[in-house]
């Protein structure tokens, strides 16, 4: 009998993954499983406190993940601000004019340079923000559609590799993980791969298929000319990353004084002081927008990694799913590199989606540390920040570009995948023994 509501819960978490797929609401539907789970496993909806599903699922997956919104809050300020005092912009467009008239360079400066400043801005906001000037120069440059498009969100994937909010996102979930030296030697090397496979993507799609220059294309209105910004301020990205690596400090400190520098440095002969006070609460407040989705889906997913690793559910799940998992770090590798696809679609892999479901599964298993598994699972959860339809800013390129999915993942997917293959064998060298 327990075998047979373990394979009715696995049966429960597919049909989730089916109905993601076909466009139902994530919320919703891991909300549903989760409940579904602890009832299939005979946790009550009311009982002794922590260990029924009132408490012990809702109010606590909701309350011990949620402290990672605040972080989330403050790096989409910080972002907000990056992008409201020009220095987003200044960035992006002063990279693509010394790329010149070439499409190739300029797709591959564009993937640097959007790679780069998304190591620490976060936010669908910021991502239209610099979208809106980026997209149209590359298309009106000829660069296609289908290739301006990856090569804008492949970038934003790179970049989450070393982002601090996207690490303080997953950190709730994998116990004992930390920014530190080796990780973020990783995370550098990460993004490296992840920006070499945007290039060759554009290298392939422009240069060696010899795509056409694409002459017509309906974009937005030109973009103003830019204000110009003090050299000093340029350095405002890095400050955050800066000081939490080099001076050891709090994420939350790091990102005000990221958002106080950003504001200084471009505020002589630009703002009034009244103007700056305005900006720096304006910034905060269209933060909130940007993390709206993430938050609610990040509340979710913590009630289904807490359902999924209550004492009844593992009982009747663990034998089911166990033998099925890897179970050492080589086999956990492969494992990543041959099915990275599972993070499109909030599916198996993706951690903020179903995923969560799968990484309880591997949390009850305990075959690997959580610090190699989230080295490992790193590369998969990337792609499913810039490649699947179903990420914000994702689905907003693809719609700005005029592009279908199919069109999107055909040209970004195998160089997506093969970054995900390619970081889930360095993580192998540097955490199987950790």
């Amino acid at each position: 009998m327990s075998a047979l509501i373990g394979i009715l819960m696995l049966v429960l978490f597919l049909a989730v993954v089916i109905l993601i797929i076909r466009g139902e609401s994530p919320i919703i539907s891991l909300l549903v499983l989760a409940i579904a789970w602890a009832l299939l496993a005979g946790v009550p909806i009311v009982g002794e406190a922590g260990k029924d599903i009132l408490s012990g699922v809702l109010q606590k997956g909701g309350t011990d993940y949620a402290s990672s919104i605040v972080i989330i809050v403050f790096g989409a300020w910080f972002g907000q601000t990056l992008v409201k005092t020009g220095i987003a912009e200044n960035i992006i467009r002063g990279a693509i004019e010394l790329a010149g008239d070439r499409p190739v360079v300029v797709a591959m400066v564009v993937s640097v340079t959007v790679g780069l400043l998304f190591t620490s801005i976060y936010g669908v906001g910021a991502a239209i923000a610099i979208g809106v000037i980026a997209l149209p120069i590359m298309m009106s440059m000829g660069i296609p559609p289908w290739v301006a498009a990856p090569a804008f969100t492949m970038a934003i994937g790179a970049g989450n590799y070393i982002n601090l909010v996207e690490f303080n996102i997953f950190k709730p979930m994998f116990p004992g993980i930390a920014y530190d030296q080796r990780y973020f030697t990783f995370a550098i090397v990460g993004f490296a791969v992840y920006v070499l496979a945007a290039c060759a993507m554009s290298v392939y799609q422009l240069q060696l298929r010899g795509v056409r220059k694409y002459s017509s294309v309906n974009v937005a209105p030109p973009v103003a000319a830019r204000i110009k910004i003090q050299w000093y301020a340029y350095l405002a990205p890095a400050v955050p990353v800066v000081l939490v690596m080099a001076f050891a400090w709090p994420m939350i400190p790091a990102f005000i004084v990221g958002t106080v520098y950003a504001l200084t440095a471009t505020h002589f002969g630009k703002r009034s002081v009244r103007d700056s006070v305005d900006l720096f609460h304006r910034a905060f407040y269209d933060a909130f927008p940007d993390i709206a989705t993430i938050a609610a889906l990040w509340i979710i997913c913590g009630m289904l990694i807490v359902a999924g690793q209550l004492p009844q559910v593992q009982a009747v799940l663990g034998p089911v799913i166990n033998p099925v998992l890897p179970s050492t770090p080589l086999a956990v590798s492969i494992f990543f590199a041959l099915l990275a696809p599972l993070a499109i679609y909030r599916g198996p892999f993706s951690v903020v989606g179903t995923g969560a479901a799968v990484l309880a599964m591997f949390l009850n298993a305990k075959a690997v540390s959580p610090v190699y598994l989230f080295s490992v699972w790193r590369g998969a959860l990337c792609l499913q920040g810039s490649q699947d339809p179903t990420n914000s800013w994702t689905l907003w390129t693809i719609g700005y570009t005029k592009v279908t999915h199919g069109q999107f993942l055909k040209t970004a997917l195998p160089f997506g995948w093969a970054m995900v293959a390619i970081n889930a064998f360095i993580a192998y060298f540097m955490f199987a023994g950790v």
